[in-house]
This record gives C-alpha cells, sequence and structure tokens, in this order.
C-alpha cells in the first residue's frame, strides 16, 4: 500500500519544523508536550490512523504557523498596545487597564489579562487593539471561542484591521473551522499578499479540505519566493502525489534530496512515485536508500523494494520469453 502524499503528513511535517525552528521559549511545558505528540503521531497518522488524532495534529501544526507568524511572540500585542498608548484618541483609564492586561499576559497571569483587558474594552469600546490583545490571550488559554468573539469585536470596530483577521483565521482553524478560515484568509492577503503565515496556513486549510490544486497554488507562490523553502517544497511533493502527479512530485522530492540530505524519508515517498510510474529500478534504489539511512518505514520499504524486484525478474522473463519467439 502506497501510503504517501498526504495533505495530512504535510501538515505534520511543516508543523513539526516550524516549532523546531521558532525555538519558542514558554513559561509553560504544554507547547514541549504538544511537540513530542506532534513528532510521535506523525508515522502512525500517516498509515492511517484515528480521525481524531488526525485532527489533533491539525491542531498542532495550526500552532506552529501561529507560531512562527504571530503566536509565541508578544511583539505584536506589545505593539498594538503601544500604537494604542501614542494615540490622540486613547482612554487614559483604558489604557493604564489595557498596560495592566498585557503585563500580565506576558508574565502568563492569563486570567488577570482577560480581567484587566475586559475592563479596557468597557472602558474604551473603541479599543480595538485590546480586543486583539484580549483574543490573543484567549488563543493561549485554548479558548478558540471567546477568541473568535474578541476578533470579530475588533474587526467591527476596524473592518480592515488585518492583524484580527489573520489571528480571526487561526481561531477558526483551531476549532476546523477551515471555510470561514480561508475566507479570513483571502481578505488577509488581498490586504497584504505578503502578510507571515497567511499564504501557509491557507494552503494547509485548502489541503484538509480536499482541495489540491488552491494548496499547491499557494505552496507554488511560496517556494517563487523562496526556492530553498524545505517544508513547503515537501508539502507540494506530497500534494502532487495526492493529486496523482507523479512527475511533478518527484521533482520536488529530487530537489529536496539534492538540497536538504537529511530528510531521508524523501527518498521513500519518491520511490513510491517511481513505483506507480512502474520504474521499479529506480523505486528499489530510493527504498534502500532509505533503508540505509535509518528510516523509520522499514517494512514498507522493505516490502515495496521486494515487490520491485518481483516485477523487474518478471519483465526480464518476460522479454526473454518474447526474444524466443522471434
Amino acid at each position: 500500500m502506497l501510503v504517501y502524499g498526504s495533505p495530512l503528513l504535510g501538515l505534520v511535517w511543516v508543523g513539526g519544523c516550524d516549532i523546531a525552528r521558532s525555538k519558542i521559549s514558554i513559561g509553560s511545558n504544554r507547547w514541549s508536550l504538544l511537540f513530542s505528540l506532534t513528532v510521535s503521531l506523525a508515522v502512525s497518522i500517516s498509515f492511517g490512523a484515528a480521525v481524531s488524532a488526525a485532527a489533533y495534529m491539525f491542531l498542532a501544526s495550526l500552532f506552529c504557523e501561529s507560531a512562527r507568524a504571530s503566536g509565541a511572540n508578544p511583539t505584536r500585542d506589545r505593539s498594538e498596545f503601544l500604537e494604542y498608548q501614542k494615540s490622540a484618541k486613547k482612554n487614559a483609564a483604558a489604557c493604564a487597564k489595557y498596560a495592566a492586561g498585557l503585563k500580565a499576559h506576558e508574565s502568563g497571569a492569563n486570567d488577570q489579562a482577560i480581567s484587566f483587558l475586559k475592563e479596557a474594552v468597557a472602558l474604551d469600546p473603541k479599543c480595538f487593539q485590546a480586543m486583539y490583545t484580549l483574543g490573543s490571550v484567549y488563543m493561549w488559554e485554548e479558548d478558540y471561542q471567546n477568541a473568535l468573539t474578541s476578533y470579530t469585536q475588533a474587526l467591527k470596530v476596524n473592518p480592515n484591521y488585518v492583524h484580527a483577521s489573520f489571528r480571526r483565521a487561526f481561531a477558526y482553524a483551531s476549532l476546523l473551522r477551515y471555510k470561514e478560515t480561508i475566507a479570513d484568509l483571502n481578505k488577509v492577503l488581498s490586504i497584504d499578499p505578503k502578510y507571515g503565515g497567511a499564504r501557509a496556513l491557507r494552503a494547509k486549510c485548502n489541503a484538509s479540505l480536499g482541495n489540491l490544486p488552491a494548496a499547491i497554488s499557494d505552496y507554488s507562490v511560496l517556494i517563487e519566493r523562496d526556492p530553498m523553502c524545505e517544508e513547503e517544497r515537501l508539502a507540494r511533493a506530497r500534494l502532487y502525489a495526492k493529486a496523482k502527479q507523479p512527475l511533478k512530485a518527484i521533482e520536488d522530492y529530487s530537489f529536496t534530496i539534492k538540497h536538504f540530505p537529511d530528510e531521508f524519508e524523501s527518498f521513500t515517498e519518491r520511490g513510491d512515485q517511481y513505483f506507480i510510474l512502474g520504474r521499479y529500478r529506480e523505486a528499489s534504489s530510493d527504498y534502500n536508500a532509505s533503508l540505509m539511512r535509518g528510516t523509520d518505514h522499514v517494512k514498507h520499504c522493505r516490502e515495496q523494494r521486494d515487490l520491485c524486484f518481483k516485477k523487474m525478474a518478471l519483465e526480464k522473463s518476460g522479454k526473454a520469453a518474447a526474444a524466443k519467439t522471434k
């Protein structure tokens, strides 16, 4: 059975790498636990684990995207506060509550942060920045519904508030509401086509909905901007495989193998694509390469390699029989 090329596996891969690269430092162990689960469940999901696990892994991946783009770094929330603080229209009492709420959030006291930020919004119903930060706190607490409410409130005050649209998209995605996620991301990208994380998140959501051409298109834009973006290229390769475009998948896998030699599972996945095309010699070579590099899919590689040998033997005997009849 050929198991690679699933959009979900692409999400898992991108998620794990994003966490590692973000070097996230948070005063809680839950995200390090999430990373461990992301890595440990990736293999089982690629071979057909339960749907509930799949949903969990999607959330893990979405957290990674949010972390890279804005979620793990308080800089955005701090800059939104400073914007309000400098505003001529600020409410002094609301600003003081906003400052207290942000400080509490940055120290990890999120219950206090929520209380202060609610007071700030009550004192100044036009303070969309405080609504945004309140949504951020709810996201950290995994209270996605209240986060949605806060971001929607901010967008009612400032409809073109691109940061709130992006964060609300992530909240929708956390609730597995991918169509609403995509709608918000469409708005974000219409305002800022290079908004950090938006296009990659839209690609992941489209892939999960089975909209492979749309997902491939977004990954292609990202790869055109940065040909050496490892995760996006590997994700596109898997989508090409899922879309039954083995030649294009092979092209991306080959690039990955050439430029990112540590991605040795690409040998396995490229081997599967060669097998589909009946190119058994190349497939067996890739399975061997993966086995030599310590693949996690030993059984799959051995079975597929042995099947390649049988196919090649049958082809050879068939050619020999045909030669005798001439």
